[in-house]
């Protein structure tokens, strides 16, 4: 089952969620109100280009859509490692 606040999984025999402490009431959260849709592939594309847009998608969706929530910090923070790389490479090769 699910925690109704933060959505993470918590033992069925669970009182309060580990992860926000909200006490687990007796209705929790089924595994049919999480959406867990991946992230479509030109917003994946922008998350990877521009990595603050896959920071803000990772808060937006993070309750609500774990899977996009997901799918754009790992974008993002592909976008900033080839970043590095690229910068770093221009930097042992003297530029352009």
């Amino acid at each position: 089952m699910f925690c109704e606040k933060c959505g993470n999984e918590v033992h069925d025999e669970a009182v309060i969620c580990v992860s926000c402490g909200v006490p687990i009431g007796s209705s929790p959260v089924s595994n049919n109100n999480v959406n867990m849709e991946p992230l479509e592939g030109g917003v994946k594309f922008v998350s990877f280009c521009f990595p603050i847009v896959g920071a803000i998608l990772f808060f937006v969706h993070q309750s609500s859509a774990p899977q996009k929530s997901t799918d754009a910090c790992h974008m993002a923070l592909w976008g900033v490692g080839f970043s590095i790389a690229i910068n770093i490479f221009v930097a042992i090769g003297g530029g352009f």
